[in-house]
């Protein structure tokens, strides 16, 4: 049995998105105020028992409209009481849930099966937050409406001016929601699992909890408590967590085994005995965590002792030491002098280990009333595992975590099925993990038909097709650039290293606004940056493919200098792959800006236009092909002052030179098979201080600055914070 699909409504900013699930794992990614941490608070508050306390926050924030129209006409004179909850059932928050069921698990569902045609695959469940089939939600609103209006129409009520709760029904329920709602489950029809369906209140399931059995899920939220050693938080300590493992799979009052008897002899005589003991038992668990490469060489070891004294018995914490020698003397620390990070590695792993053996019931932690009621299938929520952990630590952990999690024999041989959702920040993390695996959170501005802005999901699992080369070549270029794609507000990709090293230049003194935004530059160069445009359509972030122009001539594949009327093209993969139709130098060099907006205007490319430049010796248009030349000309007095005095030498001498002259000879340095344009163009960073960027590049950025500045909204909500 697998977890196959979700679809949440109506859940903060999530109106309406669908999420798909991979075997195995599945990542969660995407920039800020995405809508991450909404979905991983819906699986928990709709399947995690005793977790799933509402709040009025928790409506999309534009369904309070209908909410508050349902109580105005509870409150006229002769409203009569509503007969069932039919006026709810679209604006409430609801989850969908479909589970892939094998033909040998049809038992642990047979009380989901839709019809008797059904044999098996898709099953659906939908949970709805509802009022309660007791609910005297009309009676007590309009009990506490009147009255409140009574009193501010009273005489000392009107003295005051005071306005009372409840002013309108979502006021009353943001005090009363849970004690009137409840989670209610409907079977949905798996021949319409792509539709739309409507919730047919005579399918509602009569169980409390329709999982019950079938899913266990646990969770890591981002919030873990850890602290350092001058830290007075209340905090929940490693020590605790070997202790609550301890009372679960190894507490000996709850079944003594023979290893124990040695304890309790022990205890009597002497606590070292009993640390013995401890070490033993938590061999096992202290080497699943050195197959994450903890500790490692230079690591100091943990160590577990006892506090106890023989009065107190097993009622006492586990101290976690770390033994910084290695051997039996005292040169031992406790465990908030180590690193957060590393406590935050052992604190993850200790409790996906714990989970499992919960599930698998090891050791003692059996429940007579659950007994040989494995549920078959497991669901671990990991928030943000990124926190604290440097970066080889969060690609180990993000690689070994469904390890650490199947790592029981019993598993695999009675077909029960494991599934990691991890949600994160971390490019380190997204990295790591396949594109099949990854679902991309994208923000979606406010429109005319909903004014809030609301997040979307997208399964990257075809986002390459049947193109696999493709696939692997941007799958390994994120890679090894440590490519924070996923995270960024836009993406904008140059050539080279020249446009990677002036760019943030050009940024931070011409377009300070974008140095608060969260941007990726990518420096890909023009024969593969297409590469990259299945996956930018996916995402359908903004971006600024700023590339060169590479003029060639039409039947030739040699570069050469650009030259107007000459039948020239260009070789530049990006211009010619990204969806610009012009083809000819000629109609490329004079394309309106408009033209070079593409995939929904999300997409701008920026290639070099022509300048007028004008000095002592010449005026006129020059053509330009790469960033350096461009450079050049735009910067050209400057550079001419810098030769006066001897800063920049090694650079043409342009006196007595024609306009074309020039630029043959700018292009001829630039392009030579010595040049050293780079160099050039590092040391006029050096020597300048106000270099101006070439006009291709700061349209586009300006560009860009008016995208991001349009979708200011998007840090904003539908009624809750959200990362």
């Amino acid at each position: 049995m697998k977890l196959a699909m979700i679809r949440v409504q109506n859940f903060r900013k999530l109106k309406d998105i669908k999420l798909e699930f991979s075997d195995k794992t599945t990542l969660f990614v995407g920039a800020n105020n995405s809508g991450k941490t909404s979905a991983m608070d819906a699986l928990r508050k709709f399947l995690i028992k005793g977790d799933n306390r509402f709040h009025l926050n928790d409506f999309t924030i534009t369904n309070r409209k209908p909410i508050n129209a349902i109580g105005k006409a509870w409150q006229e004179e002769n409203a009569i009481k509503p007969t069932d909850i039919s006026e709810f059932l679209n604006i409430v928050p609801t989850m969908d849930v479909w589970l892939d069921v094998k033909d040998n698990e049809f038992h642990y569902v047979s009380h989901l099966i839709p019809t008797l045609d059904w044999e098996g695959g898709l099953l659906g469940v939908r949970l709805s937050l509802l009022p309660k089939k007791d609910s005297k939600l009309f009676e007590d609103y309009i009990a506490a409406y009147r009255k409140a209006r009574e009193t501010e129409n009273s005489e000392e009520g009107k003295a005051t001016k005071v306005t009372l709760y409840p002013q309108n029904l979502c006021e009353y329920l943001e005090r009363n929601l849970n004690r009137l709602f409840e989670i209610k489950a409907f079977i949905l029809d798996p021949e319409r699992v792509d539709e739309q369906q409507e919730t047919e209140l005579d399918f509602e399931v009569d169980e409390k909890d329709p999982f019950d059995g079938l899913i266990r899920i646990d969770m890591i939220d981002a919030q873990r408590g850890l602290a350092d050693a001058d830290s007075s938080n209340d905090v929940v300590s490693l020590s605790t967590q070997f202790r609550s493992y301890y009372d679960k799979h190894l507490d000996i009052d709850k079944a003594t085994s023979p290893e124990d008897m040695k304890t309790l002899e022990a205890l009597r005589e002497a606590k070292e005995t009993f640390n013995e003991t401890l070490e033993i038992k938590f061999k096992g668990v202290l080497d699943e965590l050195g197959d994450l490469g903890y500790p490692g060489v230079n690591d100091p070891k943990i160590t577990i002792e006892t506090k106890l004294e023989e009065r107190t018995a097993f009622d006492h914490d586990s101290a976690v030491n770390y033994d910084l020698t290695g051997d039996t003397s005292d040169f031992k620390l406790p465990e908030k002098y180590n690193g957060l990070g590393y406590q935050n590695l052992i604190a993850i792993v200790f409790r996906l280990i714990s989970f499992r053996d919960a599930r698998m019931q090891v050791g003692k932690a059996k429940n007579e009333d659950i007994a040989g009621k494995i549920p078959p299938l497991h669901i671990i929520l990991l928030e943000e595992p990124e926190a604290h952990l440097h970066v080889q630590v969060q690609q180990v952990l993000i690689k070994k975590a469904y390890e650490v999690l199947t790592k029981n024999d019993l598993i695999e041989a009675n077909g029960l099925s494991t599934q990691l959702v991890v949600s994160t920040h971390s490019s380190h993390v997204a990295k790591e993990t396949e594109f099949s695996n990854i679902r991309y959170f994208k923000r979606v501005p406010a429109n005319d038909g909903l004014n809030v802005p609301t997040s979307s999901a997208i399964n990257l699992t075809d986002t390459f097709g049947e193109d696999k080369l493709t696939m692997k070549f941007v799958q390994r270029y994120i890679q090894i650039t440590h490519c924070d794609l996923f995270f960024a507000d836009a993406v904008i990709f140059v050539e080279g290293t020249s446009e990677n090293v002036y760019l943030p230049y050009f940024i931070a003194r011409e377009f300070p606004a974008l140095t608060g935004r969260y941007l990726t530059i990518l420096p890909v160069g023009g024969a593969h940056t297409h590469r990259f445009k299945p996956l930018i359509d996916k995402l359908h972030i903004p971006t600024l493919v700023i590339t060169d122009l590479d003029p060639k001539a039409e039947k030739g594949r040699e570069k050469t200098e650009p030259k107007r009327n000459a039948n020239l093209g260009t070789s530049n993969s990006s211009i010619k792959n990204w969806g610009i139709t012009a083809t000819g130098l000629d109609e490329l060099l004079d394309l309106q800006d408009s033209d070079k907006l593409l995939h929904y205007g999300n997409v701008r490319v920026a290639y070099q236009t022509p300048i007028t430049i004008k000095t002592d010796d010449m005026e006129g248009e020059v053509l330009s092909s790469t960033f350096e030349d461009s450079l050049i000309y735009t910067n050209l007095k400057d550079i001419i002052a810098f030769i006066a005095d001897d800063s920049i030498t090694g650079f043409i001498d342009i006196k007595n030179l024609t306009i074309a002259e020039f630029q043959t000879a700018v292009y001829d340095f630039v392009h030579d098979k010595n040049s050293k344009k780079v160099s050039f163009a590092l040391d006029l960073l050096y020597i300048c201080e106000d270099i101006k960027s070439p006009n291709y590049i700061s349209v586009g950025l300006a560009w860009l600055n008016k995208m991001l500045e349009t979708n200011e909204a998007l840090s904003i909500i539908g009624g809750v914070a959200d990362e």
